[in-house]
């Protein structure tokens, strides 16, 4: 069996990392752990992952890493229909009053990285929606079950939106502020491009982001403002 070690996150006291096992090109499974250290949180990463697949012998010896007897024929090991971990139904869980933690996460990491595909979210998009529900700045150093299923429901329920279209249209908007207070000065097009220049070295609006424009706008208002009878 073959053996791929990912590192989710390192701090300086810390460690987070995903272990994956493949027999040929079959991922069987994987499981996530943290430690003190990457050699720590990777060992208890794959005793982990050595019981979701033995889980009656538990021989935390069958796991062998990639550079581990090359010349020995791969382990195959046949999962039994009953190791399947299913996420429990609400109703369930709220019965219980226990959400019980699965040795391997695969099913549940799986289907965040498909609601990021479908909601088209970049990067900072997922970063601004988890500080804001979940307080993490990064989804790797999600570690608890519980915030991984309850970031999983959260990513359902929230609709798609073309967030591109929403940020053009608020910079159109901006731009037409700013064309009415320009017009309230009395500047015409070089010396627009002059200001834009010396503020914020770039020769059009349509090269500012959205905050820049917001910016440039209070300029405008400032200027404005002192040619106005108090």
């Amino acid at each position: 069996m073959r053996i791929e070690s990912n590192l989710c996150h390192i701090s300086e006291n810390k460690a987070v990392v995903q272990v994956n096992g493949w027999i040929n090109d079959i991922k069987i499974g994987s499981a996530l752990a943290e430690g003190p250290t990457v050699e720590v949180a990777e060992d208890k990463a794959i005793s982990r992952l050595n019981k979701r697949i033995n889980p009656i012998t538990k021989d935390d010896t069958n796991i062998k890493t990639i550079n581990e007897d090359k010349n020995k024929t791969p382990l195959k090991i046949e999962l039994p229909k009953s190791d399947k971990f299913e996420l429990p139904k609400r109703e369930k869980i709220e019965n219980a009053n226990i959400l019980q933690e699965p040795s391997d996460w695969s099913s549940e990491l799986t289907s965040i990285d498909s609601e990021i595909q479908r909601l088209k979210w970049s990067r900072d998009d997922e970063i601004n929606f988890l500080e804001k529900n979940l307080g993490y700045n990064n989804r790797n150093k999600i570690t608890n079950y519980d915030d991984i299923v309850k970031y999983l429901e959260l990513l359902k329920k929230t609709p798609f939106q073309n967030l591109s279209n929403v940020v053009n249209e608020n910079i159109n908007t901006l731009i037409e502020k700013s064309d009415s207070i320009l017009k309230e000065l009395s500047w015409n097009h070089i010396q627009g491009r002059e200001f834009l220049q010396k503020e914020f070295n770039v020769s059009t609006r349509k090269e500012l982001s959205q905050e820049q424009l917001v910016s440039f706008i209070e300029k405008l208002k400032s200027i404005r403002n002192q040619y106005q009878p108090n």
